[in-house]
């Protein structure tokens, strides 16, 4: 192991966790030297040592510079909150927390304690959504008057089955947390603060599997920008769309593709699009890029857990059956 590498510990060693390890791995100032999990066959014949528990892991490597907590939703809170007690960095996987008072609660304990909180916003580095971020910004697009999100995708009850958490509002918290977060996020990341107006839902093919809608229509506004959100896991067979749209005075953009990495549709006035720059890197690993980055020179981050706070706070709104 190389000198001055940080040392990580992942908590939860599912589907998820696994794409941590993957990209961790491929970044040379990262090494994982612990893994959280209940269940030994995680391990995979990895030589990591795993542990049941945090205090437990904590115990046997005090020196651990960041934990990664990839365990059901509904843990997350909870533990995150263990870790910055024990005055430790974090990364948290979406959605931080269900509630806003608990995003700054955890907030508030990392700022006493003098540590980091991060949570997972890969998407925020999608070149294409930071050249369209750069024509918002710098005002190419002019007004924004509308925004429209649409989410078209497929979760039936196989993939519900494979995980007892999937389905129950306590763990999973419904899609727009555990689906579509990313998508909410994005807007804040391009608009600035959101106002849910409303948020119609159905549950069409999902009753006796979820306890929560399986679909909706949303509508919400920026200033004078109005936008709405489309969204179903109840699409026949397979994936069928991930998009936003942005309809402004000096232009038309369609970006599309699950990670928002497709331009379907660029119609500019000022087009800037020949010095656009689109990397190959999984977003993932400009993600740890980034952490590493921002704990080592102690710099703000994109990833800092205060920029979660209002999707946290507009999802829970969006989301009654919760409360």
């Amino acid at each position: 192991m190389k000198k001055n590498t940080l040392k990580i510990a992942i908590i939860g060693f599912g589907h998820i966790g696994k794409i941590h390890y993957e990209n961790i791995t491929q970044n040379e100032n990262l090494n994982v030297v612990a893994l959280i999990d209940t269940d030994n066959s995680v391990l995979e014949n990895k030589n990591i040592p795993i542990f049941q528990s945090i205090s437990e892991c904590h115990f046997i490597f005090p020196d651990i510079d960041l934990y990664i907590v990839a365990t059901p939703n509904g843990y997350h809170y909870k533990q995150t909150k263990e870790i910055l007690e024990l005055s430790k960095n974090v990364l948290v996987e979406k959605p931080i927390t269900f509630h806003k008072f608990q995003i700054e609660e955890l907030i508030t304990i990392a700022k006493n304690n003098n540590v980091r909180l991060f949570t997972s916003l890969q998407l925020r580095f999608s070149h294409i959504i930071n050249h369209v971020k750069n024509l918002i910004d710098n005002d190419y697009l002019g007004e924004i008057f509308l925004i429209n999100i649409e989410c078209f995708w497929n979760r039936n009850d196989r993939y519900y089955k494979k995980n007892s958490w999937r389905g129950t509002k306590q763990l999973d918290g419904g899609i727009l947390f555990t689906q579509f977060s990313h998508f909410i996020d994005i807007i804040h990341y391009l608009l600035g603060k959101i106002e849910l107006l409303s948020n119609l839902t159905a549950n069409y093919t999902l009753q006796n599997v979820i306890e929560f809608p399986d679909s909706g229509i949303l509508q919400f506004k920026s200033g004078k920008t109005l936008g709405s959100m489309c969204y179903t896991i109840s699409t026949y067979d397979k994936n069928f769309e991930s998009s936003i749209t942005i309809i402004a005075e000096k232009g038309t953009i369609k970006i599309g593709g699950q990670y928002l990495d497709q331009l379907v549709h660029y119609n500019v006035k000022e087009s800037f699009l020949e010095g656009i720059d689109l990397p190959k890197e999984p977003l993932h690993k400009l993600l740890y890029k980034e952490i590493v980055h921002s704990l080592k020179n102690s710099t703000s981050s994109c990833l800092d857990a205060e920029n979660s706070i209002e999707t946290i706070d507009f999802i829970d709104k969006a989301s009654s059956y919760l409360a």
